[in-house]
């Protein structure tokens, strides 16, 4: 597709996501996102390297910034004065204690910026496995632009190379007020007309459950090596997603970055499902985040997410139960286990998640994993013990 095709059929499309109040302020928008979860957030290290990224930002659309919040008393009013401040609590605040902070474009917290930047990091508390986030919320004709994509591009690099991501992923999302509440049913409805659109308003209460998964596959889905590692090499996810011309991979530090297409995509459920975010996500499943009792993307209101349509949300890509085993020796395991198979009738192995199945003395051979058959429920992500 042409990029002039490409923007026009975007901006068909923006009308659908832009929403007005009473008194027609709007609240909601559509934005062009980029989401990385990341560790050790409350390390001085780290807490520089987060407003270095938030120095950047402030570089590229300070002369459009004028609201913020924060973790932090007092410092209401976005001034340069109060900058130097909040930059100075992130710094002296406790390893015990949480830090947060959102900038935007909007003109107070009841209207949808076009831009924002916000993180949320852990406590020391919660050790090193806890995952704090930073979104960078970009205007969605940020791409329209001649130079956009290149833009776009040194932004995620620049990203990636601050917080050192152990996941994160790229694509469209509804812009909403910091007063967002009121407005999860807006995000329910257009998630589920719109597969592509990432439901990120409430990520800082959803981040807890990426500790050991991700979230799904988006345009860009971030890839630490511990991922790649499970599932099966960096050789072999290439192997798998060269199937597709589309797919491209490339690599950040600690990590692979797997883009699913040229351009982002926003097509309606009712046209299809793109073909490379469903080869992206087929690959991706067995790390995906698990299910927990009580998860939601949103608090259980009327018209929002709860816990089934979470669930639904997270599995809107799969095209049926995802297949444990048989496992052919050369490829990877979906799960760890205890496998066995028919060559060596007494034979049992334990194979790790990501690791090749091995293969018999006169050549391949077929392994079964001995638990599938009770836990394989189509969204089996996480090694077991």
């Amino acid at each position: 597709m042409q990029h002039h095709e490409y923007t026009a059929l975007l901006e068909q499309r923006v009308p659908e996501f832009t929403f007005t109040d009473n008194n027609n302020v709007v609240i909601s928008r559509l934005g062009l996102s980029i989401t990385l979860f990341f560790k050790r957030g409350y390390t001085v290290e780290k807490r520089e390297r987060i407003l270095a990224c938030f120095s950047r930002f402030r570089e590229e659309f300070g002369t459009h910034l004028r609201f913020h919040a924060h973790s932090f008393k007092g410092m209401k009013k976005y001034s340069p004065e109060n900058i130097t401040k909040v930059e100075d609590s992130i710094r002296n605040k406790g390893i015990y204690d949480y830090g947060g902070w959102t900038i935007s474009d909007a003109k107070n917290m009841f209207e949808a910026p076009n831009c924002l930047m916000r993180y949320l990091d852990t406590r020391e508390a919660g050790g090193d496995n806890q995952n704090s986030y930073l979104s960078l919320v970009l205007p969605w004709f940020y791409l329209k632009e001649t130079q956009g994509m290149a833009r776009f591009n040194d932004w995620l690099t620049f990203l990636c190379e601050q917080l050192e991501p152990d996941s994160g992923d790229c694509g469209y999302c509804l812009i909403l007020p910091r007063d967002y509440h009121d407005y999860f049913s807006v995000e329910y409805e257009l998630a589920k007309r719109y597969p592509p659109m990432q439901v990120n308003s409430a990520v800082h209460t959803a981040s807890m459950q990426y500790t050991n998964s991700i979230r799904g596959a988006n345009w860009i889905t971030v890839l630490n090596n511990c991922y790649i590692k499970r599932l099966g090499g960096e050789d072999w996810v290439r192997q798998v997603l060269s199937r597709d011309p589309e797919i491209g991979i490339e690599h950040y530090p600690g990590g692979l970055l797997i883009r699913a297409g040229q351009y982002p995509d926003l097509t309606p459920l009712t046209a299809g499902l793109s073909p490379q975010y469903l080869a992206v996500n087929q690959l991706i499943r067995p790390i995906r985040v698990k299910h927990q009792e009580g998860h939601s993307l949103h608090f259980y209101g009327v018209n929002h997410f709860d816990e089934l349509s979470t669930q639904a949300w997270y599995a809107r890509y799969d095209l049926g139960p995802l297949s444990l085993s048989p496992l052919e020796s050369g490829t990877p395991a979906l799960v760890s286990g205890n496998w066995t198979t028919p060559s060596f009738p007494h034979t049992m192995r334990i194979i790790k998640q990501g690791e090749m199945a091995p293969a018999g003395k006169a050549g391949e051979i077929i392994w079964w994993d001995l638990a599938s058959e009770a836990e394989d429920d189509g969204n089996v992500q996480a090694p077991r013990a």
